[in-house]
C-alpha cells in the first residue's frame, strides 16, 4: 500500500474522535445528524451534513474490469478484461481531496474536477476507526479507502442515513476507547 503522509493534527485527531462518538450516541438514541449549510448543488430532499478534507487511496488491480463488480456471496467479485490502465495491483494514493457528505452521495473534488459516488450505489461499508479510515465499495468504481480525522464521523452519517444506525450492520467498534489513548496512537 502507498504511505500517505499524515500531517494533521492532534486537536483535529481529537475533535474527530469527539464528533464521532457524540454523533454515534445520538444516532444510537434514535436521533439524525443535523445538516449545515450547503457547500455543493444539492437536490430534491438532500441535505449536507459536511465538508472536510481526506486522503483518498483507490485499489487498482492489474487484470480487472472495476466497473463489471457485482456483489454475490457476501464478497465483490470482478471480471477480467486484461486492459487496465494500472498495470500494478494494490492501494494507489490518489491524493488530498475535499470529501462532502450528504444525504444521498459522497463527492469527492480535487484539481481536475469532481467525482459523486451514489448511496444507491454502495455494496460495503468497511470502517477502521482506529485508524481513522473507511473502505467503501461502490457499483461500477474501484474500491477506495478514505483517511482523514474526519472520517469516522463521516462513516457514522453514512450509517444513520442508511441503516438507521451508527456502524455498518456487523460491526460494532470500541466506540468507548478513551480519546487520550486513541490520539495517542494515531501516526
Amino acid at each position: 500500500m502507498t504511505r500517505v503522509t499524515w500531517d494533521f493534527t492532534k486537536e483535529q485527531t481529537d475533535a474527530g474522535w469527539r464528533s464521532m462518538s457524540l454523533l454515534a450516541r445520538l444516532v444510537h438514541r434514535g436521533g439524525h445528524p443535523a445538516p449545515v449549510t450547503p457547500t455543493v448543488a444539492l437536490r430534491p430532499e438532500e441535505h449536507e451534513y459536511g465538508a472536510f478534507p481526506v486522503d483518498v487511496l483507490a485499489y487498482f488491480s492489474a487484470d480487472v474490469d472495476y466497473s463489471s463488480g457485482i456483489f454475490a456471496s457476501g464478497g465483490y467479485f470482478f471480471t477480467s478484461n486484461g486492459n487496465c490502465a494500472r498495470t500494478r495491483a494494490g492501494w494507489r494514493h490518489e491524493g488530498r481531496q475535499a470529501a462532502t457528505i450528504t444525504s444521498q452521495r459522497l463527492v469527492l473534488r480535487d484539481r481536475n474536477g469532481e467525482q459523486e459516488y451514489e448511496f444507491r450505489s454502495l455494496i460495503l461499508i468497511q470502517p477502521n476507526p482506529l485508524d481513522w479510515s473507511v473502505n467503501l465499495y461502490f457499483a461500477g468504481a474501484q474500491p477506495m479507502m478514505l483517511r482523514s480525522p474526519w472520517v469516522p464521523w463521516m462513516t457514522v452519517v453514512m450509517s444513520a442515513e442508511l441503516y438507521g444506525s451508527p456502524w455498518p450492520p456487523g460491526h460494532v467498534p470500541d466506540a468507548d476507547m478513551p480519546i487520550k489513548a486513541l490520539c495517542e496512537k494515531a501516526p
